[in-house]
């Protein structure tokens, strides 16, 4: 008897087993940073936040936090922490605006 399917020991065949289809959990899909493109947002982004009136010691931390919001969490969160940076006084309201039209243009959906 030679032959050249596999049989468990039930005698099913191993394909029929394995083409079950599995049911994903799906988690809804979020706006993201597309990280393939990190390096020309990291750009842009920091010659908004040159060309702004605003502290230039604390460009560094702004981009990084920016950067991991937007990569990690969603980019709604992102401009929400932007636009309370906003209020805060930190970044005036034209850079805020650039940085949200910037993260939209640089996202994509995960």
């Amino acid at each position: 008897m030679a032959s050249n399917t596999a049989y468990n020991k039930f005698g099913n065949d191993r394909k029929q087993q394995s083409s079950r289809k599995r049911p994903k959990n799906q988690t809804p899909r979020t706006s993201m940073l597309n990280l393939h493109r990190l390096g020309p947002f990291k750009y842009d982004l920091r010659e908004i936040l040159n060309a702004s009136p605003m502290d230039k010691t604390v460009i560094p931390t702004i981009v990084a936090n920016i950067i991991a919001k937007a990569s990690r969490v969603s980019v709604r969160e992102t401009k929400e922490y932007i636009r309370s940076l906003e209020a805060d006084g930190v970044i005036d309201k034209i850079a805020a605006d650039d940085t949200c039209i910037l993260l939209d243009r640089y996202s994509k959906w995960r």
